[in-house]
């Protein structure tokens, strides 16, 4: 196993498990699942209610009475094979979409369905989009200028009158490369130049460094290493445990169970009841990702 250009151990694939072997590519020892909390879930943080987005483009799936509730303290899943409505819904929670019905999205109780991504980001939520260059990132811009763009209107150090405070901006970066271990080539390097492990722990660490209090993340550990994803998952669960409402759409059902207090899946650009993830089987799941059943499966089905 090799960790930061040194061997750190040799072993027996035999004797080790995923855990195990993340373990030592990372450094620290991984939680495998959320530890329970002994209090229930908080306020309703997000609430989605018949959530409806027609679409006449055959590439763009078409959301159909989509209700959702995300409170403080818990982490929500959303589940599903690709292209079955998952990036209409993430524009839709995040503002790059807007909808007519007002009342169709709350933040901390507050209809936000007709205001824009910056707005959403004052009332306290956080984005991190699947496609990290070009949608997360501009490949281009060096990573404090980066920082700019998406917190240039909820962090108020950042900007001074109609100026920004790039010093401002590249020790906010600083941080949070030290904190989610970013490896850089360079002092404050462009985007593009990371690998996309690094620049996801970047573009998660950008979001998450401000504390907020509703994280919207879409495939958190698309295409990274081990480690990179056991850091970022981790990232997740202490945030529940300090009151942050999660919502984490993803295709790995591994991550999912490791994560989630509850877990919906959406299929056809329809989203099922939410289940407790401890009552809930990763076959069923699968079962209902594939749209071979019925969303409604029983006495689990109650929101």
């Amino acid at each position: 196993v090799l960790r930061q250009g040194k061997v750190v151990a040799n072993v027996t694939p035999r004797d080790e498990t995923p855990a195990s072997l993340a373990q030592l590519m990372v450094g620290y020892e991984i939680r495998t699942a959320k530890p329970a909390s002994g209090k229930t879930s908080g306020d309703e943080m997000l609430t989605l209610k018949n959530l409806t987005i027609p679409s006449s483009d055959p590439f763009r799936m078409a959301l159909k009475n989509i209700n959702l509730r995300v409170r403080r303290g818990e982490i929500v899943a959303i589940a599903g094979i690709a292209g079955n409505g998952q990036s209409e819904l993430f524009e839709a929670i995040s503002g790059e979409r807007k909808i007519l019905d007002r009342n169709s999205i709350k933040i901390d109780n507050k209809p936000c369905a007709k205001l824009g991504i910056t707005a959403r980001r004052k009332m306290g939520a956080a984005f991190v989009p699947e496609e990290r260059l070009g949608h997360g990132a501009v490949p281009d811009f060096v990573l404090s200028d980066n920082v700019v763009l998406t917190r240039h209107a909820s962090d108020t150090h950042l900007s001074k009158s109609v100026f920004l405070d790039r010093q401002q901006a590249r020790v906010t970066a600083g941080r949070v490369n030290t904190s989610y271990d970013v490896r850089l080539n360079q002092q404050d390097p462009s985007a593009s130049s990371l690998s996309g492990g690094n620049l996801q722990k970047f573009l998660v660490g950008r979001e998450l460094d401000r504390a907020p209090k509703l994280v919207v993340i879409n495939q958190p550990t698309w295409g990274v290493d081990a480690g990179a994803a056991a850091l970022i998952r981790q990232v997740l669960l202490d945030l529940s445990m300090n009151d942050t409402a999660i919502l984490v759409i993803s295709q790995d059902l591994d991550e999912i169970f490791q994560v989630a207090d509850r877990i919906a899946v959406i299929c056809r650009g329809e989203l099922s009841d939410t289940f407790p993830s401890r009552e809930i089987s990763a076959k069923k799941v699968g079962i209902l990702m594939t749209g071979a059943q019925k969303f409604e499966i029983g006495p689990l089905g109650a929101r």
